[in-house]
């Protein structure tokens, strides 16, 4: 009992009840208007009062019987399955339904015509009231029963794209994570080989990439989200690995960065540079003396925009060639792709000047602290 008075009480409740107080009331006042104006077209003393009686104390029965016909629907459900075995039950419900708005009806009347003073309030035979009001209550009961139907399919209908919607984005979530451990055995793996082909010519220098790593590897574990972080946690992650690839190739590699404040806070996605920078090392090494590369953010109309740019010879004409053959490149804008969809772009582009460079666009969103 006191749930349920707990429910009434709440404030959606009240307001669903307030609304249907006055949908009640309208529905009331338009009958009430009919009659009254039939009665003035006729040329007849229109009877205001006695109308607005009848019509408001016939609508505020019904929705004093609401709360108990909205019970038994709920618990006696009409579905598909058990029409045959329902019918007969609610035929009765009907029946019960109008007996007790016509009982409503003629003990209100009665009530405010002795409150009011307007004397004796006759309502003819009961039993032949009984059948007369049944014949407008059948229909009504049936027409309440066809709108708590459609609230209910459409509250349903609601409820399975809010599943759809939550199982899309929980399918996305497993998606990137599968990703993200496909990415870190890769960049682990390649990393590792070249501090091995570097420790029989320089322990040293082996060492200190391991160091490096180990570092990197640290920081990693740390993070509690993959998905997106500060683009100044990314820079950390990459500044680190960096540092394994300046001791692997000394002053053959020289990396700038041109980064704009304000974007320092703005989500990117994790360890979404190292795959990039890696591939710029990578195919630069393989004809230059000198490999430069050039990492640079900036704020544009909405947007992050994250560009590397290096001095190779660039890329052939099918750059698709390329993604197939790299799980760094390839990696990348499936996860983009899950991320922002169509709210993202990603170019390869060859320079006029010489060089490669690879531009980003994602969506500009800071980072809060959980």
């Amino acid at each position: 009992m006191s749930n349920a008075l707990g429910r009434l009480l709440d404030k959606n409740q009240l307001l669903k009840w307030l609304i249907i107080f006055l949908g009640f009331t309208l529905i009331a006042l338009m009958n009430w208007a009919r009659f009254v104006t039939s009665e003035l077209a006729e040329s007849e003393p229109a009877k205001i009062q006695f109308y607005f009686i009848m019509e408001t104390t016939g609508a505020y029965a019904v929705m004093l019987l609401l709360p108990a016909l909205l019970w038994f629907f709920k618990k006696y459900p009409l579905q598909r399955h058990n029409f045959h075995i329902r019918i007969p039950l609610y035929m009765l419900a009907s029946t019960l339904y109008g007996a007790s708005h016509t009982m409503l009806m003629f003990l209100s009347r009665k009530l405010i015509f002795w409150l009011a003073d307007l004397g004796k309030y006759d309502y003819g035979r009961l039993d032949y009231r009984f059948l007369m009001e049944y014949t407008h209550q059948f229909f009504s009961f049936w027409a309440i029963l066809g709108v708590v139907l459609f609230v209910e399919y459409v509250r349903e209908n609601q409820r399975q794209k809010l599943k759809t919607s939550q199982l899309e984005e929980q399918l996305t979530k497993v998606r990137l994570q599968a990703l993200q451990m496909q990415l870190n055995p890769h960049f682990l793996f390649n990393t590792l080989n070249m501090i091995s082909s570097t420790m029989y010519d320089d322990a040293k220098a082996a060492d200190k990439m391991i160091a490096s790593l180990s570092d990197l590897l640290r920081k990693t574990l740390n993070s509690t989200n993959w998905q997106e972080h500060s683009l100044k946690n990314e820079l950390e992650l990459l500044n680190l690995y960096i540092e394994i690839m300046k001791v692997r190739f000394r002053d053959k590699l020289f990396v700038k960065t041109n980064i704009e404040n304000e974007t320092l806070n703005a989500l990117v996605p994790g360890f979404i540079l190292q795959p990039l920078v890696e591939n710029s090392i990578r195919y630069s090494m393989e004809t230059l003396k000198n490999t430069e590369i050039e990492i640079a953010t900036h704020k544009e109309n909405g947007m992050m925009k994250l560009i590397i740019k290096d001095n190779g010879l660039g890329i052939p004409e099918d750059s698709g060639q390329m993604m197939n053959h790299g799980v760094g490149l390839s990696n990348t804008v499936e996860r983009l792709e899950k991320l922002y969809g169509s709210h993202h772009t990603y170019q390869l582009q060859n320079l006029s000047s010489g060089g490669f460079q690879v531009v980003m666009e994602i969506p500009f969103r800071l980072f809060t602290e959980i």
